[in-house]
């Protein structure tokens, strides 16, 4: 309430209650004085022409009645007046409470607002903190790793500076104490090399000598030998009207298999049964036993008298054909006589069909007039030995001075030989780590493909027998599948060797095969299989082919081309894994094909393998049983390296028992011996020579 208010009102109420005194007060006075004419309430003088004192009161009373009517008012109106006033305090108040609510709510709002903002700006300040401790942090940790680093780096830095100080420092005490010590031994060596090179000079001349003679013992028996074989060679040659010269090779055996004789000149052209005759004028006289004619086979390569070109000749032999004749059983044992310039000697060996052309010799040829130069200085000397007329001037007897025995330094000679054997010695030693650390590389990079390949092996595996188990497939000895990984359908197609194909159109063959999956018809899986198998031993033998058909392109998504594909064929105990991509609208693809054995075939293979098992083991036992199935090829073959005649009754006998057998056959046209010089067959046919020293 205003203060005005308040004063207005103690006013009023003043006014009213003094007026209320003063009549109370002039009501009690009347009532004991009565009043006369002249007189007055106020005072008892009056004058006496003025109004009576009851009249006076009527005029007091009706006055006092207008001041009650008038005060009555005066109240009533104040009291509307402060109705009204109180109204509109009341509504005033209403509003200022109103005003003050709002009010107070607004400060709350805004203190709230004000406390958010100062939370918020709380939490960003400490967040704020947070990030600038932790980034303080990761800065000083940063900070104290490289001073860590730095430290050990340099720690490690001054460590290497003292190993290596002391590492050179011991080096050069090693060095100084290794020099004094090769010093001290070069010195003894010395003394004890003077002393061994003494020995050693009279053990090599010993050594020299004993090489010699049994250089000259081995030339010899070789000579000796092709001396005693010549008789039965020239028969031979004489019987097939062959020609003989100071250089000739001639090959001979006894069955008849057919072997070959096959000499590379000088040139590097090679002489045999595809080519005859050579350019340097060499020539094979004599192809025996293309048919399987004779028992007593001979081969024969010869030069015109002289006209051999001079450089380095080998000879092979091979076994070109195993007739099916009567003692004819391999392995086939052969001789070669070479007569080079004079010289000759014998080689023995044998082959068996199928074996490897095979160098049996090689020589060196000197030129034609080093050899008659030769030839006529040994005569000069043989006739001045025996006392009869000297030399011509024309006679070179230089050439026979190789042959006398020269005066040199043995030790000199020891040790020239002994850094040659250790040079060898050492090349062989490098050869050999190189070729087994080569061989240990190969068998590693072998094994860890292998591991690969077994593992990839054996995922796939794993992945096709989840497929198969997940679409409730059968598997079976013999069993094909079909895996790709998107939502396609490709088609698995096997041909059986009936002839019947097997596939979504025909799912049970006649043979027993059947598809037990077709994956895909309606994309049903992204990691879809196919599956074709037969009941466990049911399927039949013979060939198998494996087609991959792209039949449709479903649009999904992930199911983009090239599509990629795996066959994984499992037969005769074995898995093999195949892959390929198709893309759609392309021709069905053949993958495989395979062969499958019968049971009579698997067994045969099974017994074959396990008598070779059974020979290697028991090598004894195999050679007894081979001695006792071919007692005939034994006896013949045991007397080659002398090549004796066999007697007439035993030829005559042979060759009268093969008369059925070469009557049925001498219509059979065998094919010609291959050309061994042709370029596309030069590395299928003829292997490399190898080393007769090793």
């Amino acid at each position: 309430m205003a203060i005005s208010s308040i004063a207005l009102t103690i006013a009023l109420a003043g006014g009213f209650a003094t007026g209320a005194l003063f009549t109370m007060a002039r009501s009690g006075s009347s009532k004991y004085v009565n009043p006369q004419s002249g007189m007055s309430a106020e005072g008892i003088l009056t004058e006496s022409q003025s109004v009576g004192f009851g009249k006076a009161k009527n005029n007091f009373d009706n006055k006092i009645a207008a001041l009650e009517d008038i005060r009555r008012r005066r109240s009533r109106i104040d009291q509307l007046f402060s109705e009204e006033e109180y109204e509109i305090k009341r509504k005033q108040d209403l509003v200022d409470q109103r005003a003050d609510l709002r009010k107070k709510e607004e400060e709350e709002r805004l203190a709230e607002e004000e406390a958010e903002r100062r939370r918020r700006e709380e939490l960003e300040e400490a967040e704020r903190r947070r990030i600038e401790r932790e980034e303080e942090e990761a800065r000083l940790a940063e900070e104290r790793q490289d001073e860590e680093a730095r430290l050990a780096e340099e720690r490690r830095a001054e460590e290497e500076r003292l190993l290596e100080e002391q590492r050179l420092e011991e080096q050069r005490r090693l060095e100084e104490a290794e020099r004094l010590r090769l010093e001290e031994e070069a010195r003894l060596a010395e003394e004890k090399e003077r002393e061994r090179q003494e020995a050693l000079a009279a053990a090599e001349a010993e050594r020299l000598a004993e090489i010699e003679a049994s250089r000259e013992a081995a030339a010899l028996e070789s000579r000796r030998a092709a001396e005693k074989a010549m008789s039965e060679l020239q028969a031979r040659l004489a019987r097939e009207g062959a020609r003989s010269s100071d250089v000739q090779i001639s090959l001979m055996w006894n069955n008849y298999n057919d072997l070959d004789l096959h000499v590379v000149c000088p040139s590097g052209e090679r002489i045999h049964g595809g080519n005859k005759i050579s350019q340097c004028e060499g020539e094979l006289d004599v192809d025996a036993n293309v048919r399987g004619e004779t028992r007593k086979p001979v081969e024969n390569v010869v030069w015109p008298e002289g006209k051999a070109p001079a450089g380095k000749y080998q000879v092979y032999v091979h076994h070109y054909k195993k007739h099916d004749k009567r003692r004819s059983k391999d392995p086939t044992k052969f001789q070669v006589i070479v007569n080079g310039g004079g010289d000759l000697q014998e080689f023995n060996g044998e082959l068996s069909s199928g074996d490897p052309i095979l160098l049996v010799a090689e020589f060196d040829l000197e030129a034609p007039e080093i050899r008659e130069q030769r030839r006529k200085a040994l005569e000069a000397e043989l006739r001045r030995a025996q006392g009869l007329e000297p030399l011509d001037d024309d006679v070179d007897t230089s050439i026979l001075e190789p042959q006398q025995p020269e005066v040199v330094d043995l030790a000199e000679t020891a040790n020239q030989e002994r850094e040659s054997l250790d040079e060898q010695a050492q090349r062989e030693e490098q050869e050999v780590a190189a070729l087994h650390q080569q061989r240990m590389d190969e068998h590693m990079m072998r094994q860890e493909q292998e591991l690969s390949d077994h593992v990839a092996n054996q995922k796939v595996k794993a992945e096709l027998e989840q497929r198969l188990k997940r679409e409730g497939a059968k598997s079976s000895d013999v069993q094909i599948s079909l895996m790709w990984n998107n939502y396609n359908d490709l088609d698995l197609h096997v041909l059986s060797p009936s002839g019947e194909r097997i596939h979504n159109g025909n799912r049970n063959s006649s043979c027993g095969g059947q598809l037990d999956v077709d994956a895909n018809e309606n994309a049903e899986s992204k990691k879809p299989v196919e599956n074709v198998f037969w009941p466990e031993g049911r399927a039949p033998p013979g060939k198998y082919q494996v087609f991959v058909h792209y039949y449709k392109k479903h649009k999904k998504r992930r199911s983009k081309d090239p599509t990629a594909f795996q066959i994984i064929a499992q037969f005769a105990g074995e898995s093999y894994e195949y892959s390929g991509e198709l893309t759609y609208g392309d021709p069905i693809m053949k993958v495989c094909e395979f062969i499958l054995d019968s049971d009579e075939e698997r067994q045969q293979k099974i017994n074959h393998i396990q008598n070779e098992i059974h020979s290697m083991n028991n090598p004894e036992s195999a050679h007894e049983e081979h001695n006792e199935d071919e007692p005939d090829e034994e006896g013949v073959d045991a007397n080659i390296p002398s090549a004796p005649d066999l007697d007439a009754a035993d030829e005559a006998a042979s060759d009268g028992a093969d008369d059925d057998y070469s009557e049925e056959n001498t219509s059979i046209e065998l094919p010609p011996a291959p050309d061994l010089d042709e370029e596309e067959h030069a590395d299928d046919d003829v292997p490399s020579a190898p080393d007769l020293d090793e």
